[in-house]
């Protein structure tokens, strides 16, 4: 778009112009300022595009005004770190410039003496180029040097138009600077908060892994103390208990052959043998025990069942389902207990010839069942239960013991046709 004219905007004509030689000069320094006007608006249309856009914008609408053959626009080192471009440079043929190295010698000098003063005044040095510093807050930041030559001038309005884009490509460039900071401290801003939540992460792992320690020690220190208190009882079972009942059965062993000819206190006797050696070989099973390493946990435990309790013509099977856990010792303990009082009870009333030790690991609880083939009545069990008569102290006891770690007893039918007890325990386990 071609730039208006004095004549176009005021319509004025005259066929005779060197009668008006004032008119005519006047009439060319107002169609020069009206171009000077429309690089401004150049210029200024160009703010939007960045800083880049407009520093290219400026270095072109000054050489275009002062007809200059080099125009650079640069930064000093030291001032305004984070924007860009710091150099904006055009040669003769209006190529753009890489490097002050490809300037001559003389516009080389210009530009860097421009940027090593500290003046703030747009002015035209001695060698022919006009200087405009580019002003941030009261310091020059930088230079808009163009070179015009030593036998050219600068009109104070070509000074103050150069000042105005100048002004315009600091303030750009400013903007540029705080961008990348802003920029550079959001991302710092970014990694710091990443870096957070990572160690909050990482402390939460760390008080998780504390608590299972803390949970693992007190589990520990309740199995140390159960285990002395298992020992002392087992001492104190083997020291008095046993040998009393062992020596209530030699007496009654050598009683029975003085009432021979009294029947029915022969028989008596008998009895009495039978129970006392079924109390000694219940001693001697609690008594292994009590003494035994108690290291297995609970599945370990119940498998040697079998083998600590054998029964002729019983065949007892244990199954372990799941993923096994460790519990803490009073409730692996109550379980192996009641199993033992099942196996025991079913051997001695039931009158059965299979029993099924079950313990199943499930989501949110531990379930044992012990199931046998008898001929025991689970409405009876179950009616002892709810009123004891003091004929039925071991399932009186089970049921206590698993109320005392928070466990379920029932008693029911089997499907292998006996009865079947299950106990369920609450507590936090992973299905498997």
């Amino acid at each position: 778009m071609t730039t208006p004219g004095i004549t176009e905007l005021t319509g004025l004509r005259s066929s005779k112009p060197t009668w008006y030689a004032e008119y005519r000069h006047t009439a060319e320094k107002l169609t020069r300022a009206l171009g000077s006007l429309d690089r401004i608006a150049q210029v200024l249309s160009a703010t939007g595009q960045g800083a880049g856009a407009l520093c290219r914008a400026v270095v072109d609408a000054t050489a275009e005004h002062l007809g200059a053959s080099w125009v650079v626009l640069a930064l000093r080192a030291d001032a305004l770190p984070l924007a860009r471009p710091r150099l904006v440079a055009r040669g003769p043929d209006g190529d753009p410039l890489h490097g002050l190295d490809d300037l001559p010698a003389g516009v080389g000098r210009a530009v860097a003496g421009a940027l090593a003063g500290g003046g703030v005044d747009p002015h035209l040095d001695d060698d022919g180029a006009v200087v405009v510093p580019l002003v941030v807050d009261g310091e020059a930041t930088g230079a808009l040097v163009a070179w015009v030559g030593p036998h050219a001038a600068a009109s104070a309005a070509d000074l103050a138009i150069l000042r105005i884009v100048g002004n315009q490509s600091a303030v750009a460039l400013l903007s540029d600077h705080l961008l990348a900071g802003s920029e550079a401290l959001r991302r710092q801003t970014e990694q710091l908060y990443a870096e957070a939540e990572q160690r909050a992460r990482d402390l939460a792992e760390r008080h998780r892994q504390l608590a299972e320690a803390e949970r693992r020690l007190d589990v520990a220190a309740q199995r140390e103390a159960v285990d002395v208190e298992r020992h002392r009882i087992a001492r104190e079972l083997h020291d008095s208990v046993a040998q009393h009942v062992l020596s209530a059965g030699m007496t009654i062993e050598w009683c029975r052959p003085e009432v021979e000819h009294h029947r029915e206190v022969y028989e008596r006797l008998d009895h009495a043998k039978a129970l006392t050696r079924e109390a000694v070989e219940r001693l001697r099973g609690a008594i292994h025990a009590l003494s035994a390493d108690h290291e297995d946990d609970l599945p370990g435990l119940l498998a040697r069942l079998p083998a600590e309790h054998p029964v002729p013509g019983l065949a007892v099977a244990v199954r372990v389902e799941g993923r096994p856990v460790p519990l803490p010792p009073p409730a692996a303990e109550a379980l192996h207990k009641i199993a033992t009082e099942c196996l025991f009870n079913t051997t001695r009333h039931a009158g059965a010839t299979r029993c099924t030790v079950r313990l199943a690991y499930r989501p949110g609880a531990v379930r044992l069942s012990v199931a046998d083939d008898g001929t025991g009545s689970p409405e009876v069990l179950r009616r002892a239960l709810r009123s004891p008569d003091g004929r039925h102290h071991g399932l009186v006891n089970m049921a206590s013991r698993a109320a005392e770690v928070g466990a379920v007893l029932r008693v029911g039918r089997a499907r292998l046709g006996g009865v079947r007890v299950d106990v369920a325990l609450p507590v936090e386990v992973d299905g498997g």
